[in-house]
C-alpha cells in the first residue's frame, strides 16, 4: 500500500524526541542562508475521475501523492474533488469554512463566484516575496499576468501555456472523392454538396443507400461563426454586438442535411458522440466533425484509423480544412493557450508553502514526473530524446490516472519538445508515423488558416469570458438550455417549424430571459477589461510564438 502510515509516523517522531531536540519530526529543506528549516504544509485539491485502480489507491493517497510529498518543498494534503461534481463540492467546502489552502479548477464559472464572494487571495505580494521560477515564468510571459488580473487589478489565479493547436478538426474520406470525381469542399455549399453526394451516390459501393454525409460533431457549429450564447458577440467600434446569423445560418444548413436525409436521424439523441464515431470507424460516415487535441488525437490517428483500415482496408483519410461560410472564415476552435488553473484560499496560513509548491509544479522535471512517470520505470528515452513507454500494461496501473491532475500548472512549452504533441509520436511505430504526418497536415493548414485571417468563432476563448453576476445567472442558464432546443427542434421539423420562426423564438427567448441586461453586463465587462482581456490576436500571436518549435519538431 502507497498510504503513509501516520500512526508510525507519529510513534517514531515521539520516540526520536527522547534522543534528541535538535532534529525535527518533518522533513527538513534549506533557506536561501543554508540553515535548515521544516518544510511548510498545505492542503490542494484535485480532481477524482473515477480512473484509479484500487491497487493504487485514492487520490488522496497513492504513488504519486508519496512522492510530490518526498520530493516537494511543501508537505500536501490531498483533497479529492469528484470531475463532474467540482461545483457541489467546493461550494460545500467554502460553506463549511474547510476548503483547502489552493484550488486547481478549470471552470472560471466555479472560480470567477469566489472571488466576487471575496473568498479568494490575491496572489502579486506572494510571487513577489516568495517565488523563484513561477515569477521568471510570468515576467517572461506577461500575458500570465494579464489573464490573472481582476477587476481590482490584482492577481488572483495561477495559469499555465498550452500547447495552441486546434481542438476540433475535420477529416474527409479522399477514397471517397476520388471515386466520385468530387474535390474537397472549400464553402459550406460546396460542403453540402459533396455530403449529398457521400450519402446518395453510394461511395461505398454495396448497392444500398447506407452511407452519411456527415455528422453532427464538434466544430461544425465554428464553421458558422460559433455556438456559444454567452460568446456570441462581435466588437463594432468598441461596442458587443449580439450575432444571431451564426445560429441561422448553422441551423439552416442542419435542418436541410435532416430533410434530405443526408445525416443520421437520430444525431439529437446521440449526446456523447458513440454513435456517430462508431458508424465513421464502420465506413459509413464520409466526412467526420470531432475533438482532436491531446490523447483525443492518438485515438483519431493511431487507434480509430486502424480501426477503419480493418474494416474498410481502403479507406483513406484527409484533414479537411473548415470550408468557409455565408458569414466569413472561421477556425478552427484552439485548445486554450492561457489556462488558469489555480485560486489560493483567503483564509490559508502559509502563503510562502503555497508558492514554494506552484514553483516545484512549474518545473520541468515535475511536469515530465507528474505526466509520464519515472525514467527507467515507467519510460525510457526514444530515439527522438522523448520519453518512451517501457511496458504500457504496466503504466495503464501505474500512470494511468495521472492525466494532468496532480500538475494542472505546469506550462507546455517550458517543457520543450517532448512536452508538445509532435515529440510523443514513436516514429519508428507505422501508425505513430502517420499520426506525425496527419498532425503536421493539420498545423500546415491551421498556419494558413491564420495567415488568411481566419476569424476566431465567438469573442474570445470561452474561459476567459466573465461569469455572469448571481441574479442573472439561472437566466443565462434557462436561455441556455431553451434556445438551443429551439435551433434543434426546427432541425428536425421540417416545413412545420421553419428556421425563420425558430429565430423569433429564439430572440423572443433571450429577451424573457433578461437578454438585455446580460448584454449589458458583457458591454461593460469589456468596456472596463478589454485592456488585458485575451482575444483572438493574442491567442493567433501565441500559435505563432510556438510555430517555429512546432515546425523543427515535425521535420
Amino acid at each position: 500500500m502507497f498510504p503513509f502510515n501516520k500512526r508510525t509516523a507519529i510513534l517514531t517522531c515521539a520516540m526520536l524526541t527522547l534522543f534528541t531536540v535538535a532534529t525535527a519530526c518533518g522533513k527538513e529543506s534549506q533557506t536561501s542562508e543554508g540553515s535548515p528549516s521544516k518544510k511548510g504544509s498545505i492542503s490542494a485539491t484535485v480532481y477524482d475521475r473515477g480512473l484509479i485502480p484500487a491497487s493504487e489507491g485514492t487520490m488522496e493517497e497513492n504513488r504519486w501523492t508519496e512522492w510530490i510529498n518526498e520530493n516537494s518543498p511543501t508537505n500536501v494534503t490531498f483533497v479529492a474533488v469528484p470531475r463532474t461534481e467540482s461545483k457541489q463540492k467546493l461550494n460545500t467546502l467554502f460553506a463549511s469554512g474547510s476548503a483547502p489552502d489552493l484550488i486547481f479548477e478549470f471552470d472560471p464559472n466555479i472560480k470567477n463566484p469566489l472571488y466576487d464572494q471575496k473568498q479568494l487571495m490575491p496572489l502579486d505580494d506572494m510571487i513577489n516575496e516568495y517565488s523563484t521560477v513561477y515569477k521568471k515564468l510570468i515576467e517572461e510571459n506577461p500575458i500570465l499576468k494579464q489573464a490573472a488580473l481582476k477587476s481590482d487589478g490584482k492577481m488572483y489565479e495561477f495559469g499555465k501555456l498550452n500547447e495552441a493547436i486546434p481542438q476540433n478538426i475535420a477529416v474527409i474520406r479522399q477514397d471517397w472523392l476520388d471515386k466520385l470525381n468530387l474535390t474537397a469542399p472549400t464553402t459550406t455549399e460546396e460542403l453540402y454538396q459533396v455530403a449529398k453526394a457521400f450519402a446518395e451516390k453510394d461511395p461505398d459501393g454495396n448497392g444500398k443507400k447506407d452511407t452519411y454525409g456527415l455528422n453532427i460533431g464538434a466544430g461544425l457549429s465554428d464553421v458558422f461563426g460559433g455556438g456559444g450564447l454567452n460568446n456570441s458577440y462581435i466588437d463594432v467600434n468598441g461596442e458587443l454586438v449580439r450575432q444571431w446569423d451564426n445560429h441561422k445560418y448553422h441551423t439552416a444548413f442542419v435542418k436541410q442535411l435532416f430533410d434530405e436525409g443526408i445525416i443520421d436521424k437520430d444525431f439529437i439523441t446521440d449526446n456523447n458522440g458513440a454513435k456517430a464515431r462508431q458508424d465513421f470507424l464502420n465506413g459509413k460516415t464520409g466526412i467526420y466533425f470531432t475533438q482532436a487535441n491531446t490523447s483525443l488525437w492518438n485515438r483519431l490517428w493511431v487507434a480509430d484509423y486502424g480501426t477503419l483500415k480493418a474494416n474498410v482496408p481502403d479507406a483513406e483519410l484527409a484533414i479537411l480544412p473548415y470550408p468557409s461560410s455565408p458569414i466569413g472564415q472561421f477556425i478552427n476552435w484552439i485548445n486554450n493557450p492561457v489556462q488558469m488553473t489555480a485560486v489560493v484560499n483567503r483564509s490559508a496560513k502559509d502563503p510562502k508553502a503555497i508558492m514554494e509548491y506552484i514553483d516545484f509544479l512549474s518545473t520541468p522535471s515535475t511536469g515530465r514526473t507528474l505526466t509520464s512517470g519515472l525514467e527507467g520505470v515507467h519510460w525510457n528515452n526514444a530515439a527522438n530524446g522523448c520519453p518512451n513507454v517501457i511496458d504500457p500494461e504496466k503504466n495503464k496501473t501505474e500512470t494511468g490516472y495521472l492525466g494532468q491532475d496532480y500538475n494542472m500548472i505546469f506550462s507546455v512549452p517550458e517543457g520543450g519538445k517532448c512536452f508538445f504533441i509532435a515529440g510523443t509520436f514513436n516514429v519508428e511505430n507505422p501508425e505513430e508515423k502517420l499520426a506525425k504526418d496527419m498532425f503536421k497536415a493539420n498545423l500546415d493548414i491551421f498556419y494558413s488558416m491564420i495567415d488568411q485571417k481566419a476569424n476566431w468563432p465567438g469573442l474570445t476563448h470561452s474561459e476567459h469570458l466573465p461569469s455572469v453576476p448571481q441574479e442573472l445567472l439561472v437566466d443565462l442558464q434557462n436561455a441556455g438550455t431553451e434556445i438551443p432546443n429551439i435551433f434543434k427542434s426546427a432541425m428536425v421539423s421540417g416545413a412545420s417549424y421553419t428556421v425563420e420562426q425558430a429565430m423569433a423564438d429564439a430572440q423572443a427567448t433571450w429577451d424573457k430571459y433578461n437578454g438585455k441586461k446580460i448584454d449589458e453586463f458583457y458591454q461593460k465587462w469589456y468596456s472596463d477589461n478589454k485592456d488585458h482581456i485575451l482575444m483572438p490576436e493574442d491567442i493567433f500571436n501565441i500559435v505563432n510564438d510556438q510555430k517555429k518549435l512546432q515546425e523543427e519538431i515535425l521535420k
